[in-house]
């Protein structure tokens, strides 16, 4: 219950962080979620990046530069 009290305070913080969370229902890239709210790509990556420091969601490929996949955990 802790885990989602701190994911719930850390998606109020930002809006994108919110909107992007929502996106990954299931795996999607930076650029599929940029196209999808409409936002730059480094915007997108920047926030996914967050995500995954904090330990929310994790990148599936992470060896690749240029195709990231993500996913929730």
């Amino acid at each position: 219950m802790k885990k989602e009290v701190e994911l719930e305070i850390f998606l109020k913080k930002s809006k994108l962080r919110k909107e992007v969370w929502e996106r990954l229902i299931k795996m999607k890239t930076a650029t599929e979620i940029s196209k999808e709210l409409n936002k730059h790509r480094s915007s997108i990556s920047r926030v996914l990046l967050d995500l995954e420091k904090v330990g929310y969601i994790k990148c599936l490929n992470p060896e690749d530069i240029s195709f990231r996949c993500y996913v929730r955990i």
